[in-house]
């Protein structure tokens, strides 16, 4: 007697139902976590080459405020006050050398912006640094504070180099500042969240650097860019140089820098003269499509004749907006017991988390439908299924919506391009879901354990028109 397709399936859902209450324990956690999107607050220091000032960059997260109601204005329905102190200290000393107080007003159209977690304001400051000795320590400490309830961030700091140049006391005669790096270039323009040094991993970065070579040179200084990975969440062991490149004359730019114009969501910089003729700006690219998620170490090498100097600065690389089940191997492995085989499923939930890391994103890289870059749109698709499936269909025998069936379903064919509930006093409540696209199928779940409980009862094919 051949099976039906409802009974294989609704037998295979029963041997995933207690496959699946191993893993339990993550839903235990409070659920408060899946909306953390990370601190809502994040900076980042500049210090210019002869250690003059430091460009203090910040952005902050409308959820880390409280929004007032507004009347009658033009600047929208919703305002906080955005408190900040920069200071600049010395190791030993009680009483800062510098401090800044600045407090401005922010603005929101809804009261859902006012709250949002991935809605920013960026502003970027340029604070005068006193003369640093190079046998003392100096940071610069940044602090956020809510100015309507006073509420305070943790205090952020900076370690400050003490550096001199001029033509006659710097023996080198070459001082290099701060690496930057942008998260786009759209016609001259720079544009930056201002987010810790943090960028989006698989995407191509362009960068600059500010250097300043003594007038005694007048030759064209040599400046080359090295890329190493210093870690990998994918291989802790595959690391090393990932580029390097020599810029070529038209990326130097002389008595140039990057100036501010523009502020809000992203700070904006475009290339401006000055009147420093030892004064240079060097732009580059870095091609990192391929570059994985991890730690990265960018050095800056400006070279005059016989004389060189390098100046180095670390930048993160992570999936921005990574889908939350994709946090912690044993979830992400969980739901792939619907795409693999039993003993492949089993040999990738064994191991250190590590190990399942490595065996999770080995298994998507078969499935990459772009190779030529880390990015994965297949996996990133499929473990935004398995969040949605998670926070939507879960019961109280499956606290995991994606191991439902309402979630088997969701996760290997998408959303239904129909869904119909069917509430009838003295029947059971039921749901069919219906996709008219290629999938061409309706499924039909009842809830006959109890409310919001729907297990799959039939599949059937979606009739076709003559």
């Amino acid at each position: 007697m051949k099976k039906s397709p409802v009974i294989v399936i609704l037998a295979l859902f029963a041997l995933i139902a207690n496959a699946s209450a191993s893993h339990a324990q993550w839903h235990s956690r409070d659920s408060r976590m899946y909306y953390d999107y990370g601190d809502p607050i994040m900076t980042n220091t500049i210090q210019s080459p002869d250690g003059h000032t430091a460009e203090v960059r910040l952005t902050t997260a409308n959820s880390m405020f409280s929004f007032l109601r507004l009347k009658n204005s033009s600047s929208g329905k919703y305002y906080a006050l955005r408190d900040i102190t920069i200071e600049v200290t010395q190791q030993g000393n009680e009483q800062p050398l510098v401090t800044k107080n600045e407090l401005d007003t922010l603005y929101a159209n809804t009261f859902d912006e006012s709250t949002s977690k991935t809605t920013w304001h960026a502003i970027s400051r340029s604070i005068a640094l006193p003369q640093l000795d190079s046998n003392k320590k100096y940071s610069l400490r940044i602090e956020v504070r809510d100015g309507v309830d006073r509420l305070a961030s943790r205090p952020i700091s900076y370690d400050l180099r003490p550096t001199s140049f001029t033509s006659t006391a710097n023996k080198s005669g070459i001082a290099i500042g701060d690496i930057t790096l942008t998260d786009s270039v759209k016609q001259g323009v720079a544009y930056t969240g201002a987010k810790a040094n943090t960028y989006m991993f698989s995407r191509n970065v362009k960068g600059s650097v500010a250097f300043k070579v003594a007038d005694a040179f007048a030759g064209q200084p040599m400046v080359d860019i090295r890329v190493r990975q210093v870690t990998n969440l994918i291989s802790p062991t595959d690391t090393g140089e990932r580029y390097h490149a020599v810029l070529d004359i038209g990326d130097l730019h002389r008595s140039s820098a990057y100036a501010l114009v523009g502020n809000d969501s992203e700070l904006e910089y475009q290339l401006k003269p000055t009147q420093d003729p030892e004064l240079w700006t060097a732009d580059f690219n870095i091609p990192g499509e391929e570059f994985n998620q991890g730690k990265y170490e960018i050095s800056v090498r400006v070279r005059e004749g016989d004389i060189e100097q390098t100046r180095t600065n670390n930048f993160m690389l992570v999936w921005q907006g990574q889908p939350l089940s994709l946090e912690d191997p044993t979830d992400a492995i969980e739901p792939l017991q619907y795409l693999l085989q039993p003993d492949a499923w089993k040999a990738m939930s064994s191991g250190t988390k590590q190990e399942m890391t490595t065996k999770l994103y080995k298994y998507w890289q078969t499935q990459d439908p772009t190779p030529g870059t880390a990015f994965n749109e297949r996996m990133a698709t499929f473990y935004e299924r398995v969040d949605y499936a998670d926070f939507n269909f879960a019961t109280t025998r499956f606290l995991n919506g994606a191991m439902t069936d309402r979630g088997k379903i969701y996760l290997l064919y998408g959303p239904p391009t129909h869904t119909e509930r069917t509430f009838i006093p003295g029947e059971v409540p039921t749901e069919t879901w219906t996709y008219a696209n290629n999938v061409h199928r309706i499924f039909r779940f009842e809830a006959r354990n109890q409310p919001g409980d729907y297990t799959l009862a039939e599949i059937k094919d979606l009739a076709t028109k003559d």
